[in-house]
């Protein structure tokens, strides 16, 4: 028989408050054991108590819910892995905010603007394209799961992207997107000339156009897993003057975008930060 504590005692068990408890199972990370169908009280079965304080300590590291919720299932090696693999990360995008501290106290100091920094940046042509393409608002704790639900409807749906820059799917920033603020956002998803029509009938909720032809500069950056938003910043900045010295004209927002491993799941897509110039 399963044995079942109270929430309070339950939340005494596992170091966490009733009220984080509460938002655990309603993201689904860890539900009651059993609620009372007249009061809603939740009861919690003792054997929960692992992943409560694996949650807990996730969360003292600043780990988002959404990526505990696919780690809790794993065996503890491959969480091991999970975990080893985000921290690095993160550590990643502490030494980008160390750096961009500096660039903006530099900056605000009198002294250069220019940014020290190893972003290798090029230039490439893109064709013009037709593009399936969802706008939304959206703050920073939601981009993630906007940006798989997005990817996911074409998955689901046997759409495969197309190959190169030109067939990668893409996020536009036209706004910023952080705790305060919500974009807007825009995801595009390539599609064949030919297939555009058809495509767009199977996606009635998606919106068809047109991307003309442009020149792009980009830097490339690796897993997007791994793309914070302070070494996005840092690398805008490289990638802004980068345009500055060539005597560019930015055009649009910055994107992201997306290549291999965008419908086929496995380790994710690598991703380059873009912008249009002219």
């Amino acid at each position: 028989m399963v044995e079942l504590v109270s929430i309070g005692e339950f939340a005494r068990l596992a170091c966490l408050s009733p009220k984080a408890l509460r938002l655990y199972d309603q993201s689904g990370l860890l539900p009651a054991a059993r609620i009372d169908v007249t009061s809603g009280y939740r009861w919690y079965a003792v054997g929960q108590l692992e992943a409560a304080r694996l949650i807990a300590a996730l969360r003292q590291l600043g780990m988002p819910l959404a990526l505990i919720g696919p780690i809790l299932p794993l065996e503890d090696a491959e969480r091991a892995g999970r975990i080893s693999e985000w921290w690095s990360g993160v550590q990643v995008e502490n030494a980008a905010r160390q750096q961009l501290a500096g660039l903006l106290v530099d900056r605000l100091s009198g002294g250069g603007s220019v940014v020290e920094s190893m972003v290798e940046v090029a230039l490439r042509e893109l064709p013009a394209r037709k593009l399936l393409c969802q706008m939304q608002h959206v703050h920073r704790d939601g981009l993630m799961a906007v940006g798989k639900e997005f990817i996911g409807t074409f998955r689901e749906a046997g759409v495969r992207p197309g190959s190169g820059a030109a067939g990668a799917p893409f996020v536009i920033y036209y706004g910023e997107v952080n705790q305060d603020s919500d974009g807007p956002i825009e995801w595009c998803w390539p599609v064949p000339e030919e297939q555009a029509q058809e495509l767009a009938a199977r996606f009635p909720g998606l919106t068809l156009r047109t991307d003309p032809a442009h020149q792009e500069a980009y830097t490339h950056q690796g897993p997007a897993a791994q793309l914070g938003a302070a070494r996005a910043a840092l690398a805008g900045e490289r990638l802004l003057a980068w345009v500055r010295e060539q005597h560019l004209r930015p055009v649009g927002g910055f994107r992201v975008m997306y290549l291999g491993g965008a419908a086929n799941g496995g380790s994710g897509p690598d991703c380059d930060l873009v912008v249009p110039v002219r």
